[in-house]
């Protein structure tokens, strides 16, 4: 039975690709990887921890960018986990059974795997082997490596080990400096070219025709460094707005106060997000963020249809595959309350722009969510070698900045109907016999009113 079992065994490394091979088996005790992006660089960081947790008995934390990110490495750990369980289980023919929480590991030799949102205070917290997680876009980098590189180095800690991985986000952040004067770090890097060339199995010219956009492109698929990029939206001015009021629905409380709605249409992969705000006393409250996922467009539209017409004026993006559905917005609505915005290089400056100058005088309010937090403050601002600005933000399985787009649009709606235009709490509705009627003379409104 014991040679049965040996000869049906397989070991977990196979499956991997040789650069994921390369990076688990490399022993360095300090590593670097600069990293496209989808092509398996967490499942292999993964794979490195738990086979040296198991191996060794070590502790190990990851530290990632966000509580979201941190959850999702933590989903790959548990995975690999599993993967290394069932392999010994095999092997020994006795039960090798991992205890698992949300956010850690425990292996019956002690070991354990812990992931968590990075800030100083938390690397200062623990000693053991550690994973700097897209380290590029943390917030605070250099606090974070100032509270982490003692304690490594520390010989009455022991040979503890560190992991430094990420996408590049400009020149001007600790990750770059790391990858270029680092002298004691091991360095992998890993073009999204190198991981197919090795086997990953990805399309690149739809990838790279779906991105859309030839700096993102170099910089989150071909590992280049652009000349300067920052954070659009630092976390403590996201969390300056975040308000317990402030909801993401579903609402439907009528209301006298007008309503604006904005509109991120959702490409291949992306999702559609309506944002609504209601302007209550100058101030522009969240009352609904409504999120679709792998929803087909006439469904879409119904949805949207009931959040626009109740909205005093409605910004949709008209990019794309966001043009069709815009236009047949515009056709049931009119015009004169709905705006397609073609999100130009140029627009994009300006809607993000506005969102920021509304942060920092505090005059909307957000709710306090994760997904929401992460999805803000991953809108980043670069300038390329050419000396041209560009916004963007990396893609994820939660979309791509598809809710911050959403309520930039929501703004610029608002800022189409200023404070004192029609319905407000100071200028209610005229009602029965008192109704104003407004109606159009053009003949291409008419529809709009009589739906």
């Amino acid at each position: 039975m014991a040679a049965k079992r040996k000869k049906l065994s397989a070991s977990p490394f196979d499956l991997l690709l040789p650069y994921q091979r390369s990076w688990v088996l490399d022993t360095s005790r300090f590593k670097i990887w600069l990293k496209s992006r989808q092509i398996g660089g967490s499942l292999a960081a993964a794979f490195e921890v738990v086979s040296d947790a198991i191996q060794s008995g070590s502790d190990w934390i990851i530290l990632s960018a966000g509580e979201r990110q941190a959850l999702e490495f933590m989903e790959k750990v548990h995975r690999v986990g599993q993967i290394f369980c069932q392999a010994i289980s095999h092997e020994t023919g006795k039960p090798f059974v991992a205890e698992t929480k949300a956010s850690q590991i425990r292996f019956p030799n002690g070991a354990r795997i812990l992931a968590l949102p990075a800030n100083a205070s938390t690397a200062r917290g623990y000693s053991a082997n550690l994973v700097l997680d897209e380290f590029a876009f943390h917030e605070n980098p250099e606090e974070i490596w100032r509270a982490v590189y003692p304690i490594i180095t520390n010989p009455l800690r022991g040979e503890l080990k560190l992991r430094v991985i990420s996408t590049p986000a400009g020149m001007n952040n600790k990750f770059y400096e790391l990858w270029n004067e680092a002298p004691d770090f091991k360095r992998h890097k890993t073009s999204v070219y190198d991981a197919v060339e090795q086997g990953l199995g990805l399309d690149i010219e739809e990838l790279k025709a779906n991105l859309a956009d030839a700096d993102g492109w170099a910089q989150e698929f071909e590992c280049q460094f652009m000349e300067h990029a920052a954070q659009v939206f630092p976390m403590d001015l996201i969390r300056s707005v975040e308000d317990p009021a402030a909801s993401i629905g579903p609402w439907e409380t009528r209301t006298p106060n007008p309503l604006f709605v904005g509109i991120d249409i959702g490409r291949r992969r992306d999702l559609t997000v309506a944002w609504t705000l209601e302007r209550v006393a100058g101030v522009l409250w969240t009352r609904e963020i409504q999120v679709m996922e792998n929803t087909p467009f006439p469904e879409q539209e119904a949805l949207l249809s009931e959040r626009v017409n109740r909205a005093r004026f409605v910004a949709v993006d008209s990019t794309g595959i966001g043009g069709p559905v815009s236009e047949y917005l515009a056709k049931r609505l009119g015009d004169f309350k709905l705006e397609a915005v073609n999100f130009t290089n140029e627009r994009k400056r300006e809607l993000f722009s506005r969102t920021k100058k509304s942060f920092q005088s505090r005059s909307v309010r957000i709710p306090s969510q994760p997904k929401l937090r992460d999805d803000l403050a991953s809108i980043q601002r670069i300038v390329t070698q050419q000396g041209l600005v560009k916004f963007m933000a990396a893609r994820t399985r939660d979309g791509h900045a598809d809710r911050a787009t959403a309520l930039a649009l929501a703004l610029h709606a608002a800022e189409r109907s200023p404070e004192g235009m029609g319905i407000s709490e100071n200028n209610p509705p005229r009602i029965g016999a008192n109704r104003r009627r407004h109606r159009p003379l053009q003949t291409r409104f008419r529809k709009a009113w009589n739906s």
